[in-house]
């Protein structure tokens, strides 16, 4: 998985082809990039987006972000009812609570790696 711009960039191997394909899952339209090494892989991505944000800025005159969605994690029954009654305990709803240790979490690891 590569990141930039807020864009994420999922990899795979073609085989057929014996190279390497991603695509940005993360976007309203289709964007592929390829590539024969990983670093090579690496530029391509950011060239695809660095590209598709000059061509909707020129072109549509937008500035095109991401998109956030829905996110599913998988969680036992048992974690699931601790996420329930920690957030009803704080008077918070699941999802705020969720986020807001998500977003705890994230920027402690993101400030390790800094």
């Amino acid at each position: 998985m590569l990141i930039y711009k807020g864009f994420i960039g999922q990899i795979d191997f073609d085989s057929e082809h014996n190279k390497l394909v991603g695509e940005i899952v993360n976007s309203v339209d289709i964007l592929e990039f390829d590539g024969y090494s990983a670093e090579e892989i690496r530029i391509n991505f950011r060239k695809c987006v660095d590209d598709y944000l000059v061509i909707q800025n020129e072109v549509a005159g937008i500035k095109p972000t991401p998109f956030i969605g829905n996110f599913t994690v998988c969680l036992s029954t048992e974690k699931q009812d601790q996420v329930i009654r920690a957030a009803h305990d704080q008077g918070k709803s699941v999802s705020h609570w969720l986020n807001e240790r998500i977003d705890s979490h994230l920027n402690l690891y993101f400030s390790k790696i800094a």
